[in-house]
């Protein structure tokens, strides 16, 4: 059932990416520091939201990295503690 709701999420996503990307098709000028560009509203659109997905991923990674060097160093404190009984 789980599994089914993620799909349907993701199709609902999907649709909804397809139907903004359809609408926002003006070319717009980007000024970068030392130099310019054209691009479409929607590419832009999908640029900036695949880099901060990409952010995000690195931020949880390094939390989640942190979270099991603990769980691990955890674990070895209760089996040197059992060990001592």
């Amino acid at each position: 059932m789980k599994g089914l709701l993620t799909f349907l999420l993701l199709v609902v996503v999907l649709i909804c990416a397809i139907v903004i990307g359809s609408r926002n098709q003006d070319l717009l000028t980007i000024n970068y520091l030392v130099a310019q560009s054209e691009l479409r509203e929607s590419t832009l659109m999908a640029i900036t939201l695949s880099l901060g997905v990409v952010i995000g991923m690195i931020t949880m990674i390094g939390s989640w990295l942190k979270l099991s060097w603990q769980v691990k160093s955890l674990k070895n404190q209760v089996k040197r503690l059992s060990k001592e009984e």
